[in-house]
């Protein structure tokens, strides 16, 4: 007869995994210190289940980590088993994010010390410096949100020689070096498949952005826009020959980027499949601007598009109460899958009941 196996006799890597699983809710997120707390909290309780789980919930309870203060950071480099288990998402946050931060000593400090790094976010630190990127222990770094200014000259960020290849970048509206962004696209330019920009054009970094954009364009896949792009960044859209999903915020001029796009559909452009809008007060005008090139019989960016995303946006009754049914009825007749968040907030917003 079979020996009886209960959940407390799993192999350690059946128990990580279903560790993983059950900390990989949007109620355990790196997002606020509420729902961080909470995970670890989950992952300490797993941890009493029996002496077979304490070694899997150790290694999930590193596996993301949120040093947002001193005493996080203090506790963390004094653990006897920094760097025995993998960390693959790390939040660092500075004393310049508006609470008690990080100062970029002991952020390097951290980065030193934890290994196997995949995620990284760094936020708002006043003196740390770039060449914490060359740490060895970020090898495996596939995704940058980066959220920090660096105070180094530019002789020392031009001869950076990064370890890593990213997948996915984040800029955020800081006031990056020149250097810093041209060295990110070209040591990233053939890997690089998802590019978010939330920097607007009055930045000082913006011009650096404009001229390395070409580095990494014709690779990507993914491409959001959080702030109106300027007339000469524009220009290098077509240069987006394999993007298949864009994301755009409301202050986008829509019409001009979408006409920027290389003609879909063709051996050289494959289609854009998803297109994702935030709308604010401009509904009609959206509505008219994606109507009109779904319509289109030339071979537009949208010819094959196949989902339309639109996370805040009001019910489909007032899609068509405030102007926008006929976005409706030609997602309807060219098979377009429109998702619609119905975020109440955005609604209440737009228009008085």
């Amino acid at each position: 007869m079979m020996p009886r196996t209960t959940i407390k006799d799993l192999p350690f890597e059946l128990l990580e995994l279903i560790l993983d699983h059950a900390t990989s809710g949007p109620e355990y997120t790196l997002e606020s210190a509420s729902s961080w707390s909470s995970r670890s909290h989950f992952v300490r309780n797993c941890a009493l289940v029996s002496r077979q789980w304490r070694s899997p919930a150790q290694a999930t309870l590193w596996a993301s980590l949120r040093v947002h203060s001193p005493a996080t950071a203090k506790r963390l480099l004094a653990s006897p088993v920094i760097g025995l288990y993998g960390t693959r998402q790390l939040d660092l946050a500075g004393v310049h994010a508006g609470h008690e931060g990080l100062s970029g000593t002991t952020a390097a400090r951290v980065l030193l010390k934890v290994k196997g790094v995949k995620w990284l976010r760094l936020a708002d630190f006043g003196r740390l410096s770039v060449r914490v990127l060359q740490n060895d222990n970020l090898a495996g770094l596939r995704t940058l949100l980066l959220a920090t200014s660096f105070p180094d000259k530019p002789a020392t960020i031009a001869a950076l020689r990064l370890p890593f290849r990213l997948r996915s970048l984040h800029l955020f509206n800081r006031t990056y070096s020149p250097h810093v962004i041209s060295t990110l696209f070209s040591s990233s330019s053939t890997s690089l498949e998802s590019l978010t920009l939330l920097t607007g054009s009055s930045s000082p970094s913006y011009p650096a952005l404009v001229r390395s954009f070409p580095l990494v364009a014709p690779n990507l896949s993914h491409f959001a826009l959080q702030h109106r792009p300027s007339p000469a960044l524009v220009e290098h859209f077509a240069l987006l020959v394999r993007l298949q999903y864009l994301e755009c915020h409301f202050a986008v001029d829509l019409a001009s980027v979408l006409d920027a796009l290389p003609p879909s559909g063709s051996a050289a452009a494959p289609p854009l499949r998803t297109l994702s809008l935030e709308l604010d007060y401009n509904l009609s005008d959206v509505s008219a601007v994606v109507v009109s090139r779904l319509v289109d019989p030339l071979r537009g960016p949208l010819r094959g598009l196949e989902r339309l995303r639109i996370p805040r946006a009001p019910t489909r009754r007032e899609f068509r109460e405030f102007g926008a049914g006929a976005l409706l009825d030609v997602c309807d007749e060219r098979g377009v899958v429109l998702e619609v968040g119905e975020t109440v907030a955005w609604r209440t917003r737009m228009f008085v009941d």
